[in-house]
């Protein structure tokens, strides 16, 4: 008798994350209408919904990010959102307490952030989340074999996963489906917008001393290529 895999479709979970790259114009008008259809959308720092609603949806279900990519802007957040902090260093952990109470953050912790944080997140308590280091620490030496931290004088080591390729672990371990619009790095294209909303081009990502965007790009590859997520403007791997 043959096997039959069964999948119930009431219980089939799917995320959508808009991150990185811009989305096509063309394309874009889809993308929106594919948004609202998804049950879980995650959005990636301060990528925002205002002003671009009519190409990327208007639902935001998880924002995942950490302290100085958290948006600035009370108007993208929404009552019902979830607010998962990403947290690397000692610091981020006094913010998160900050904000969480509505408290102040002292002058000499800010000094610790490489760009301006946010002074208060209006959404209460209850919907914060703290990311699990454990997602951090397998999608760094699991998954992308990067080294351990070693001490250095000067310098950084290339160990640190960017956001976007953490939220992809991370949806894998909640949906049953995952989604990528407008996410992916190609070097080989370094005048191509990187964000939707700024005018950051890929050549950005050259510059960046922690992460190691040559792996993960390969490690997005074999994730479209087998089927375990679905790359819905080829930002990744393009089949259209």
């Amino acid at each position: 008798m043959k096997k039959v895999h069964y999948v119930d479709p009431d219980r089939v979970k799917r995320a959508q994350k808009y991150a990185q790259q811009v989305l096509q114009k063309e394309c874009q008008p889809k993308f929106a209408k594919k948004s609202m259809a998804r049950l879980f959308e995650h959005r990636l720092n301060n990528a925002p919904v205002e002003g671009y609603s009519e190409h990327v949806g208007n639902k935001t279900t998880i924002r995942m990010t950490y302290p100085e990519g958290a948006p600035l802007s009370d108007l993208e957040y929404y009552s019902n959102d979830l607010f998962v902090a990403v947290l690397f260093k000692r610091v981020d952990f006094d913010w998160l307490q900050a904000v969480v109470k509505n408290e102040t953050l002292p002058f000499w912790i800010r000094l610790f952030f490489w760009k301006q944080v946010a002074e208060k997140i209006p959404l209460q308590p209850k919907h914060f989340r703290i990311l699990n280091p454990v997602i951090i620490k397998e999608t760094a030496f699991d998954i992308l074999h990067y080294s351990e931290p070693q001490s250095r004088f000067w310098g950084q080591d290339k160990n640190i996963p960017t956001i976007g390729v953490i939220a992809v672990v991370l949806a894998t371990h909640l949906c049953d489906e995952v989604s990528l619009a407008g996410f992916g790095y190609d070097l080989n294209q370094p005048k191509t917008p990187l964000h939707y909303f700024d005018n950051l081009c890929m050549a950005a990502m050259k510059l960046q001393t922690m992460h190691n965007v040559t792996t993960e790009t390969r490690l997005l590859l074999k994730l479209v290529k087998e089927g375990v997520v679905k790359d819905l403007s080829g930002g990744i791997h393009c089949e259209f």
